[in-house]
């Protein structure tokens, strides 16, 4: 009985996350609806110290970070710290 209750759970949750936000157009279809950007660009820039500038970019709590990648091509937020 326990297996069967968490499986259910686990069934609930993962379909939850899996949503997708979507609207109906005026034929009828079903668009994804695009979600705000997370980030804005700040205008500014930042050098590391090799030499490298990076744009900064402000999240939508206010931290300031840059977006760098690495040797296998996959692209983390760098914070900054003031």
């Amino acid at each position: 009985m326990k297996k069967l209750i968490i499986s259910l759970v686990i069934l609930i949750v993962s379909l939850s996350c899996n949503s997708q936000n979507v609207k109906q157009d005026a034929s009828g279809n079903y668009v994804a609806v695009k979600m705000e950007q997370a980030a804005t660009n700040t205008g500014k820039t930042f050098t590391d110290a090799k030499g490298t500038t990076y744009p900064v970019m402000q999240s939508k709590n206010g931290k300031l970070f840059v977006i760098r990648t690495s040797k296998n091509g996959n692209k983390y937020n760098q914070y900054l710290k003031l």
